[in-house]
């Protein structure tokens, strides 16, 4: 059966109603470019999403229930405020694509060499991986970073 999809990009909203978490069978939620701070509830019951693009609101942290989004594939949310991701990110290791350019992150989890499927340092928008390159990163250096995923994961994998 094919999946839902929902775009509700660039509709100015700040929140959802709880009553979406009835949408059990949606796969692909688009909430770019609108005013939203905190993802809201209902989404972390849409336990079929395999793409999540909130890309240009306001977000300054994501989470610790971004873990129940098991199946999510495809995680967007450059330009935001985030200034950290949470450890229970790395529980998500079917990512394919994560995406948090040009946000105010100073340092990624430890963990992160668990999401095994971030296959490179992505630089462009539709490549998959992992986009992490424009931020204010304190940890890891930018020359960890230079030596590409491989080289960010034996820097972070504790020895």
């Amino acid at each position: 059966m094919r999946g839902l999809e929902e775009i509700l990009a660039n509709n100015q909203i700040i929140t959802l109603p709880n009553s979406l978490s009835e949408l059990r069978r949606l796969t692909k939620l688009n909430l770019s470019h609108n005013h939203i701070q905190h993802i809201p509830a209902c989404v972390y019951s849409m336990k079929n999403l395999i793409f999540l693009h909130l890309a240009n609101n306001h977000l300054e942290n994501l989470a610790d229930k971004i873990q129940e989004l098991v199946k999510l594939k495809i995680l967007i949310v450059e330009q935001n405020s985030l200034h950290a991701l949470p450890r229970t990110l790395c529980c998500l290791t079917g990512l394919e694509l994560l995406n948090v350019d040009f946000n105010r992150l100073q340092s990624v989890p430890d963990e992160i060499y668990k999401l095994h499927r971030l296959e490179k340092l992505a630089c462009h928008p539709l490549d998959k991986g992992l986009h992490i390159v424009h931020n204010p990163l304190v940890k890891p250096i930018k020359e960890v970073l230079q030596g590409g995923l491989k080289a960010l994961y034996n820097y972070l994998k504790p020895a």
